[in-house]
């Protein structure tokens, strides 16, 4: 089964669109932008490994309190290809 590595999670974020959703923070990117927020998410092999099913049952403990979709962020495009990152879209 795939992994990928997660920096952090944030169970009722309320800051990265409307609606209380979940966020889930990759861990690792090349781009290292100027004015990133998260610098501590860059390095490739920290953070901790975690399968998709992993993800998802984290998530869905906070289903009644999500008021949007989930997110996740970091570990730019180019890195997601082999990582986690599949659609699963009920909960």
């Amino acid at each position: 089964m795939k992994t990928a590595r997660i920096h952090s999670t944030e169970s009722l974020g309320a800051v990265d669109g409307p609606g209380l959703r979940f966020i889930i923070f990759m861990q690792g990117c090349l781009l290292k932008c100027k004015y990133c927020h998260n610098r501590d998410t860059w390095e490739l092999n920290k953070g901790n490994k975690k399968t998709v099913d992993e993800c998802f049952n984290e998530i869905i403990k906070y289903k009644n309190y999500i008021q949007a979709n989930s997110n996740i962020t970091g570990r730019k495009n180019t890195l997601l290809a082999n990582s986690i990152c599949r659609p699963r879209c009920e909960m």
